[in-house]
């Protein structure tokens, strides 16, 4: 795993314990959702085009979690080049702001 990754999860573990990780798949979702709502929000999206989407949307099989990934991850840097910002840059600030805030001790720790 990543620097980045190792770190979330122990600010995800310190916060919520390491149980949070292995049995709250719907927080897991639920806060994909609030976060990826908020950056198509904070994009200028609509809620109307949420609707349209997700009434386009509906499949049979549910896609991959690697492929889906994957995707998230391309829209993330196309979007970061628009906006000229450095994603993985955004995504450290955004941790090592959580960790002032309340974790400063794991931010002492290893990856």
């Amino acid at each position: 795993m990543s620097l980045f990754q190792n770190k979330a999860v122990r600010l995800m573990v310190a916060c919520s314990g390491e149980a949070s990780l292995l049995v709250t798949l719907p927080n897991r979702q639920r806060n994909l959702l609030r976060v990826s709502l908020g950056l198509y929000r904070a994009l200028g999206g609509s809620f109307e085009e949420i609707e349209r989407t997700l009434l386009q949307d509906v499949s049979a099989d549910p896609p991959r979690v690697d492929r889906i990934v994957g995707d998230l991850m391309k829209e993330l840097a196309a979007i970061g080049h628009i906006h000229d910002m450095d994603i993985m840059q955004a995504a450290h600030n955004t941790l090592n702001n959580d960790l002032r805030e309340g974790h400063a001790d794991l931010a002492m720790g290893s990856a």
